[in-house]
């Protein structure tokens, strides 16, 4: 059996952490779906419909911590903390592709300094996976239909039932609502430290290529397709902020905080798989 290549390492550690967090995030969606079955239940009603009364204001401002409760019940916590702990690897990795593509070139790579990089992106990770991003996603749209529903004297199946609705994944979907969340959230958290990396490198030692890499696929973006098509997956740098403006301008999903200098980290946009690994190319093969 062929020895997969540090580039193909970092795939499949992806594949197995991201996989990992949709199987937290099914858990914990069930988890939910069972307690707003369960909590909705104990709510003042008149002929089926909710009430305006103290208890059902009471139950209201309850509801967070028992939402939070279900979700650190389940395995998804822990899926967050194994890509965490999956950093220092990812270093390792992206150490190894650098050297891999940069030959001819010696460099001393504690001097990219990624254990700040890697308490930055420890916190975005955390924020946006058990933070903030879930509060928007999950958690704020929740409160937001009971609080809308109580105050218009809903009724309470039909309240479960658009919950349900919102919670599990339609026909369309592959995947439920938070499966759908945790799969982005955990994939460019990953996918991005690697680009950070890359990006540091970028900075300290200023090589002269991008090689960007990776499959293209039926939906691939523009942006993409045209970096490994047109440029046979090698940008010169004196020509990446032409082909970030082209992105903007032409392409589709770019992450807004993409400049010339975070390139390798946002590569094309939210969910991207390709790399983007800073190069020193000889003089014949820059593509200038």
């Amino acid at each position: 059996m062929a020895k997969r290549s540090p580039e193909d390492e970092i795939d499949l550690l992806i594949d197995n952490l991201v996989d990992n967090a949709k199987r937290g995030a099914d858990d914990a969606t069930q988890r939910i779906i069972k307690l707003l079955d369960k909590y909705l239940d104990g709510f003042q009603l008149s002929d089926g419909t909710f009430v305006l009364s103290e208890q059902n204001s009471r139950l209201l401002t309850g509801l967070d911590s028992e939402i939070a409760k279900a979700i650190n019940a389940s395995t998804y916590p822990s899926s967050v903390s194994d890509i965490v702990r999956s950093l220092p690897e990812i270093e390792r990795l992206s150490e190894m592709v650098l050297r891999q593509y940069n030959t001819n070139f010696s460099f001393d790579f504690d001097r990219l300094g990624v254990s700040q990089l890697r308490l930055m992106q420890t916190e975005t990770i955390v924020q946006n996976m058990t933070g903030t991003g879930l509060t928007a996603e999950i958690r704020q749209p929740i409160r937001d239909a009971i609080n809308r529903n109580v105050f218009a004297g809903a009724k309470v199946t039909d309240t479960k039932a658009r919950l349900r609705d919102f919670l599990l994944a339609s026909e369309s979907d592959k995947m439920n609502r938070m499966a759908r969340y945790a799969n982005v959230w955990a994939q460019d958290g990953i996918m991005q430290y690697d680009g950070m990396i890359y990006d540091r490198f970028r900075t300290e030692y200023a090589p002269n290529s991008i090689r960007y890499i990776g499959s293209l696929i039926g939906d691939s973006r523009p942006q993409c397709v045209r970096w490994i098509t047109k440029y046979n997956g090698k940008i010169p740098m004196n020509k990446l902020q032409s082909e970030i403006n082209w992105a903007y301008n032409n392409g589709s999903g770019m992450n807004l905080a993409t400049t010339k200098e975070s390139f390798c980290t946002y590569r094309g946009g939210y969910n991207c798989r390709h790399k983007a690994i800073p190069v020193f190319e000889s003089e014949g093969e820059d593509n200038e």
